[in-house]
């Protein structure tokens, strides 16, 4: 047998050769080397992201020829949206508004990095859940103009709402 790693001048070559090479430094495979940097620009606006999916939406279910509003279906949607603003969404927030204020049990390193992890966690959820609050209430808001429109037979909103999303 011949070659690297068969017979016993195999095995003095693997062990009497160079090591394994390390993997190049800020790779994120070695202790205390860089991870990815967080993405870079602004956060995105939420609220913009609702509205437009909204009149998205919109303008998809009005596309064809043989669709109608309907006030009532329209109605509960809405209602349904302004509860869990009200309720699941506040209750949220109020629940993630406790979670970057938690005090170490201790004055030590273990409980000071632990307490420091935990409330920057907490902080991510808050910026996590006004981003969701921010969009659906523009969601929302976006739905109530569309249904307004319709109440108030405003053609020309109609027409402009129904043009988000198509080609130019």
């Amino acid at each position: 047998m011949t070659g690297p790693g068969r017979g016993p001048q195999g095995v003095y070559d693997q062990i009497n050769g160079p090591g394994p090479q390390a993997p190049p430094q800020g790779s994120g495979l070695i202790q205390g080397a860089a991870a990815a940097p967080p993405p870079s620009g602004p956060p995105p606006n939420y609220g913009e992201l609702g509205s437009g999916q909204a009149k998205a939406d919109f303008a998809a279910a009005s596309a064809n020829g043989g669709w109608e509003f309907d006030p009532a279906a329209m109605d509960a949607v809405i209602k349904s949206l302004e509860d869990c603003l009200e309720s699941d969404f506040r209750k949220a927030r109020r629940e993630a508004d406790v979670l970057n204020q938690i005090q170490p049990p201790g004055h030590e390193v273990g409980s000071e990095g632990y307490t420091v992890a935990a409330n920057n966690s907490g902080s991510a959820y808050q910026a996590f859940m006004q981003g969701a609050w921010d969009y659906t209430n523009s969601y929302l808001d976006t739905l109530r103009q569309i249904r307004t429109a319709y109440q108030n037979q405003d053609q020309a909103a109609i027409d402009a709402l129904r043009q988000i999303g198509k080609a130019d």
